[in-house]
């Protein structure tokens, strides 16, 4: 019964077209319905371009993705699944292509795409999926736009793949997959001037471009990192638009514009003061460039970066996505008072309501867990779990049932929230959800965060009927921490952070920060039991 349960509020959510094409894609396979004629096409001399990713192949062919290194043995890597899919995924994105150094590794990156094409037949393996064909796509045709002299052969392939994209657009998942595919249609179908390509990809985006970036600027799908992603598609396509001004509507470069501002902006907002990236839903570094890449990219398109006043007091509250960015005396304080992301394509999202980060000057010092993997494994879905991140888990279940790799069923709703400066100058920021709540009872978790210039104060309070719940504060692996006696002490580089718990059931425990893919990091965590319905815990720190 719990397994239909679980399917019904997993499903009940989805878009009729997402049924539609799931149906579609078990009962029509894709084909190749157009090969390349004519002239080549015509390369551009006015793209700006940049390098955006670290070494990913070295000569001696050793591959390092997700943090997991070997040399390559292909053709049977291309399809070899032993280190992750994920990491075969990678292998078949060809970002090296773009990568600092990348004209050293000219002809290492000629013969690796022509084996590529050799041994990939069409529509066979990973690198057929439509996710790694549109990154690989755009990333070849980036790198020729870069300089990159491609031959016939290469181009003719390029121009296939697209064509065998086509029809495989990835209609029954939407979101970001969906995104990039237009993405790829629409290089395509620009510099071939294949108006078939332009015109699938033009509707597409000035459909999917308001519904995927909200007023205030936030992917919808709520994750820093796939908001970094989808700036440098954003990036990519107004690039490319003013290369070929001719062959993209003027509606749509107008898209490109607007969105970007708004997105860089709210990147801003949610990075950390050491310019890397908060961990809210799937997040972690590595994945997308960072963000001084990202920033020097839009700086090269003529966009002005606004750097955050850090000595101003301020709050910004992007009511759209629901986080909430507060800054007092050069700290910097992150909440999540979102939804879990759009209720249609929640795969990217962790049971993380309510739960917050704090960095002291440029250190962090309370950090979510991160991701560390994709996939079915035991360790994605604990990482996806309320006890993985700085908020309360009641009756040791997660706010949001998060379960298999990808899936949500019964999800917090968020039922309050507001921002303010409160009579003493200090910033209070506070919301409301109803995860723990249901038909037979439950409760209503209310945080309120008080943040001043050296102190921060959290107050819990649980509405309702439970029999047992625990808060729990991740600190970053960097800093030294200790609990005795009831006084806890965290020492950082430049302070010293200080919690008075006597009275409290309170520990101090080993646990793991995940701040990239493959990696984990030991770190501390507190754990505070809640005895009544209320906890109230204050943070203050001094210089050192």
């Amino acid at each position: 019964m719990r397994k239909l349960f679980l399917l019904y509020n997993t499903v009940r959510y989805l878009k009729w077209q997402q049924i539609y094409f799931r149906l579609v894609r078990k009962l029509i396979k894709p084909k190749v319905r157009e090969i390349l004629q004519g002239s080549q096409p015509h390369r551009s001399n006015q793209w700006k371009h940049l390098t955006l990713y670290d070494e990913k192949i070295n000569s001696e062919l050793e591959a390092c993705f997700l943090n997991y290194t070997k040399k390559l043995d292909l053709p049977a890597d291309w399809n070899n699944e032993l280190p992750s899919k994920l990491w075969v995924y990678n292998l078949h994105y060809f970002e090296d292509l773009l990568s600092n150094n990348a004209e050293e590794r000219r002809n290492l990156h000629l013969e690796m795409l022509s084996s590529w094409i050799d041994e990939n037949p069409v529509g066979y393996g990973n690198g057929w999926e439509p996710y790694p064909t549109s990154l690989r796509v755009v990333n070849i045709l980036k790198a020729w736009l870069g300089g990159l002299e491609l031959d016939e052969k290469m181009l003719s392939s390029v121009f296939t793949q697209a064509c065998f994209l086509c029809n495989d657009l990835e209609k029954h998942l939407l979101g970001n997959h969906y995104f990039v595919n237009l993405k790829a249609l629409l290089f395509v179908g620009v510099i071939f001037e294949n108006e078939d390509l332009s015109q699938i990809s033009e509707k597409g985006l000035i459909s999917e471009i308001p519904e995927q970036i909200l007023e205030d600027g936030a992917n919808f799908e709520l994750s820093p990192m796939y908001h970094s992603l989808m700036l440098v598609d954003l990036l990519d396509m107004l690039n490319l638009s003013r290369c070929y001004p001719t062959r993209i509507s003027d509606q749509l470069a107008a898209l490109f514009e607007e969105n970007i501002a708004k997105m860089l902006t709210f990147m801003e907002a949610m990075a950390h003061s050491d310019g890397g990236l908060s961990f809210f839903n799937d997040s972690a570094n590595g994945i997308a460039p960072i963000k001084a890449k990202i920033e020097s990219y839009a700086e090269k398109l003529g966009f002005e970066i606004n750097p955050l006043d850090l000595s101003k007091s301020q709050f910004i509250d992007n009511d759209k996505s629901g986080y909430i960015c507060a800054i007092a005396d050069g700290n910097k304080l992150l909440f999540d008072a979102a939804a879990i992301g759009p209720d249609y394509i929640p795969g990217h999202a962790h049971a993380d309501t309510l739960s917050f980060e704090l960095s002291i000057g440029a250190q962090r010092v309370f950090v979510n867990s991160g991701t560390s993997k994709y996939g079915l494994s035991s360790k994605r879905l604990i990482q996806r779990q309320t006890s993985s991140h700085n908020t309360i888990e009641v009756n040791g279940t997660s706010s949001t049932e998060v379960w298999s790799g990808f899936r949500v069923a019964r999800r917090a709703k968020i039922v309050s929230r507001y921002a303010e400066r409160n009579l003493n100058h200090d910033i209070v920021v506070e919301a409301a959800h109803d995860g723990y709540k249901s038909l037979f009872g439950g409760c209503i978790h209310t945080r309120k965060l008080t943040f001043g210039d050296n102190s921060l104060v959290v107050f819990d309070s649980l509405k309702g009927v439970f029999s047992h719940a625990k808060s729990r504060f991740y600190f970053h692996p960097d800093l030294i921490v200790s609990l005795e006696e009831g006084l806890l002490r965290v020492k950082g580089p430049t302070f010293i952070l200080y919690s008075f718990l006597s009275g409290k059931v309170a520990s101090l425990v080993d646990s793991f920060w995940y701040p990239e893919f493959g990696l984990e990091v030991p770190n501390k965590l507190l754990e505070v039991q809640l005895e009544e319905s209320d906890l109230e815990i204050m943070f203050s720190w001094e210089n050192r």
